[in-house]
């Protein structure tokens, strides 16, 4: 009778344990700016409401750009830091990677990053049932992916885990305002897209357009959802630019929202099922007044 109720009790516990790590929730939010912005600020309660255990940042952490110095980065990286920190505090993991603004920053921009944000510009990191990946858009030429360090983190990657890449850039331009993305190095671009077509990959998450904007691209019979996550805080780009010409891959726009939003991804089994969160902000502008000088 003991042996049964022992048997019974671990039966339960293995249930619970495996409904835990099947069944939670990560996060995306790009471009906020800071200080430029501060939608941040209203961004991580709401993220810690939604129980979110892992939160992806897609660069652009910091306002930076082509006329800011290193030390004036590390200010900027620093502040971040700080607005963040309550998730940290509670227990939430923060992946973050560069975008164009800390790569324009004159002079060493990489020292400060590495010593407040990551040491590491390219990242993994296996969480229960996923392997997140981010990738530097700058580290091989400005956007670019560096497709051999991918390839082997594919291939030593968990065979059972979902795999989610993330970078600053888009990798098509699909109403995205930037008329050029990784797109402009097509070579490059379908090497890396090739990769997630063959590690079965369905979704890449980004940012640097300052929207919601979800694609759907189809090439060699396989689909791959790109879903632009900038609306973190910096002032908002509507749609612009159409679709460019993409030779053998036929890309879809689904859906564009020039609105302060974050994304919520819930992660059921084997199944991401994302969804844009819109976070009011009044203070965003929809034209670059302060920042009109920098890209």
């Amino acid at each position: 009778m003991k042996k049964m109720i022992l048997t019974a009790i671990f039966y339960c516990i293995s249930l619970i344990m495996a409904f835990a790590n099947s069944s939670w929730r990560f996060a995306i939010v790009g471009d906020t700016h800071v200080p430029n912005a501060y939608t941040i600020k209203k961004i991580v309660p709401r993220l810690i409401e939604d129980k979110v255990e892992v939160v992806l940042f897609v660069g652009d952490l910091a306002q930076g750009g082509k006329g800011q110095n290193a030390k004036g980065l590390k200010m900027e990286l620093e502040e971040w830091k700080n607005l963040t920190r309550p998730l940290t505090d509670a227990g939430v993991k923060v992946l973050a990677i560069r975008g164009n603004h800390e790569d324009d920053v004159k002079g060493n921009n990489i020292g400060p990053w590495k010593k407040i944000i990551s040491s590491d510009l390219n990242v993994v990191y296996s969480y229960k049932n996923v392997t997140f990946v981010g990738l530097d858009n700058y580290i091989n030429g400005e956007r670019t992916v560096d497709t051999g360090w991918l390839s082997k983190t594919l291939e030593l990657a968990d065979k059972k885990d979902i795999i989610v890449p993330f970078g600053h850039e888009p990798a098509f331009s699909c109403n995205t305002f930037h008329n050029v993305c990784l797109d402009a190095n097509p070579e490059n671009r379908n090497e890396f897209w090739g990769l997630l077509e063959k590690y079965g990959i369905e979704y890449y998450f980004c940012g640097h357009t300052h929207q919601y904007n979800l694609s759907s691209i189809t090439h060699n019979g396989k689909t791959i959802q790109q879903v632009v996550c900038g609306g973190g805080g910096g002032f908002l780009q509507p749609e612009k630019g159409g679709i460019k010409e993409t030779k053998d891959y036929d890309v879809k726009s689904v859906e564009v929202r020039s609105e302060t939003v974050y994304l919520l991804v819930d992660v059921n089994d084997n199944r991401l099922s994302p969804r844009w969160i819109h976070v009011y902000d009044k203070n965003v502008k929809t034209k670059p007044d302060i920042l009109k000088r920098r890209r």
